[in-house]
């Protein structure tokens, strides 16, 4: 999975710049709805929120800044692996959105990551899935 593959770059930048201490959670944005678009072409980042911002000097090319929009969320929390995240998207698309009085607004999904894997059975992972959302 490639959000695999950034969250390593990017935890070797936080330890390479001296921040583990700073990091909060780790994050996870998803800018295509993956019912709609081929896994392949699923965009996503992968964060981590700080306690402070990086100095201009702890940036790199491929760590940047960014700054998530508010509005209003659907919220779901997952308790258990992150291989069994899927059936959560699906649900959210094909069930309780259809039904509700919400639609989907342009603005990304993204996960926050609660605890972390490293030190965490993998069925007691904690995931938030924020869906932005609109009232219809």
């Amino acid at each position: 999975m490639e959000i695999d593959k950034a969250f390593n770059a990017l935890w070797d930048w936080v330890v390479a710049v001296d921040l583990p201490t700073q990091v909060t959670c780790g994050m996870a944005i998803f800018h295509d709805d993956p019912t709609k678009t081929a896994p392949q072409s699923c965009r996503s980042d992968a964060c981590v929120q700080l306690k402070q911002p990086p100095s201009e000097l702890q940036l790199s090319e491929i760590v940047k800044p960014i700054e998530i929009a508010g509005g209003c969320f659907a919220l779901y929390r997952h308790i258990g692996p992150y291989s069994a995240l899927e059936p959560v998207y699906h649900q959210f698309y094909h069930q309780w959105l259809p039904a509700s009085d919400y639609q989907k607004t342009a603005q990304p999904s993204f996960e926050i990551y609660i605890n972390n894997p490293l030190d965490t059975p993998p069925d007691e992972l904690i995931t938030d899935i924020y869906f932005p959302v609109m009232a219809k």
